[in-house]
Order: C-alpha cells, then sequence, then structure tokens
C-alpha cells in the first residue's frame, strides 16, 4: 500500500471520526437543553418509565398492520392531583438508524379518563395552500390505514381541522361533542392518540422549539386544558 492510498485512508478515517465526535457533542448538548427546560417547567427525570406506561404510549403510535419497535427518550414527570405527566421523545428504532417519531410529547395517564380509541392528524388549510386538498386527501389514505375514518357531519369546521380515525367510530361520535368539537375547531396543527385512561399529545405545525421553555409551557398547558376538558365528559367507552 503507498503512502498516499494510508494518508488517504487516515484522512477519511479522521473526517469520520470528527463527524461521530461532532454527532455527539450536538447529542449532549441538546439532551442537556431539554433538561434545564424540563426541569424550570417543574418536571423530574424518570431513569427507566414503567413497561405498562411506554407499552400503552408505544400500542397508540404502532400501525395494527406494522412491526415497528419503539423506545421512550428524555423522558420527564410531573404528578398531577388525579394522574400524571409525562414529556417524552418517541423514537422509532425498527429502522436502519433511529428516528424520531415524536419530539418532546406530552402524555397524560389518569383514572379520571375514559377516551374512545382515537387518533386524530391536522388537515392542510386549503384556502391558505394551493395544494391542499392534495394533501389533505394523502393524508386521509395515509391514516385510513391505521383506523376507520370517523365522519362529523354535524361539526364541519372541526371536520375541516382534522382527519380522526377509530377502531370504535361510533363512541368517538358519541364523545366529540359540540362543545369539544368547537374546542379543537378553533386549534390548529395538533395531534392526538388516545385510549382508556391514557392520551398523548403534540404539534407538528411550524415554529415549534423544543428548546424554547415558553414553546414547552406552552404545549403543556394545551395539553392540560384538554385533559380538563376530557374529564368533564361521561365515561363511554371501557376497553
Amino acid at each position: 500500500m503507498g503512502v498516499t492510498t494510508v494518508v488517504v485512508a487516515l484522512l477519511i478515517a479522521l473526517v469520520f471520526a470528527a463527524m461521530l465526535i461532532g454527532s455527539i457533542v450536538i447529542t449532549r448538548k441538546e439532551r442537556a437543553k431539554k433538561a434545564q427546560v424540563a426541569q424550570a417547567l417543574g418536571l423530574t427525570p424518570v431513569a427507566q418509565p414503567d413497561a405498562a406506561l411506554a407499552e400503552r404510549i408505544f400500542a397508540l403510535h404502532r400501525p395494527a398492520w406494522g412491526t415497528a419497535t419503539y423506545k421512550l427518550r428524555n423522558v420527564w414527570r410531573r404528578p398531577l392531583e388525579d394522574g400524571e405527566l409525562f414529556l417524552f421523545d418517541l423514537v422509532d428504532t425498527s429502522g436502519d438508524g433511529d428516528s424520531i417519531t415524536a419530539h418532546q410529547a406530552v402524555a397524560i395517564r389518569s383514572a379520571t379518563l375514559h377516551l374512545p380509541p382515537f387518533m386524530f392528524y391536522p388537515k392542510v388549510d386549503t384556502q391558505q395552500y394551493a395544494l391542499g386538498g392534495l394533501a389533505n386527501r394523502i393524508v386521509e389514505w395515509a391514516v385510513a390505514r391505521v383506523g376507520q375514518p370517523v365522519s362529523f357531519p354535524d361539526y364541519p369546521a372541526f371536520a375541516a381541522r382534522y382527519t380522526v380515525t377509530s377502531d370504535d367510530p361510533p363512541a368517538v361520535r358519541r364523545f366529540f361533542d359540540e362543545r369539544l368539537a368547537n374546542y379543537f375547531a378553533a386549534t390548529q396543527f395538533y395531534t392526538l392518540h388516545a385510549a382508556g385512561n391514557l392520551f398523548v399529545f403534540a404539534e407538528i405545525g411550524p415554529g415549534f422549539k423544543t428548546g424554547d421553555q415558553s414553546h414547552l409551557a406552552r404545549r403543556i398547558d394545551r395539553a392540560l386544558e384538554m385533559y380538563h376538558l376530557f374529564r368533564q365528559e361521561a365515561p363511554v367507552y371501557s376497553a
């Protein structure tokens, strides 16, 4: 092997080593920033979330036909008067490399919740975006693969905002009464995965920064607001 070949090989190795070190440093900085923000918001770290909670969260996100495997990372907890609030990253580990399914999502678990199984995803505003109609049809096609579409003809403003799927559409229609439909019709970019005593909330809209304390505080406040709204609903579903 010539000297030139050895030098080139060493340079390539150094470049890859620098990239790896840089990635590790960035990851550590991001983790430290998340920890700083979570602590400022009154949450405490959870070294090992209980298996039952983790599996419930995974099940809410895992397609019935899929084989996705997940992990929870950067988990934080805040006790509630009659439940628990969790902040976490949901990581899909089923591919060649880990991918983030949800950054700093909020989960609330409480015995006072009696939620039918449902998921909903935001639609694109067709008045604002020229290709909004096409984008919404793609979203509807995709989410229909993980549940039955649920229509809300009595609440067109809500239906214009979100695509909803469920394994029990009648229960979801009973649950989303006029009060809830009107509430969510005034929101945008929300994602919700719910069933029984647990729901997971996040937004996928532009501009959200997981390292911004005010942004994360707003997300937690919104989750708590939904929690209080959901608790006012009469139990309509039991798994």
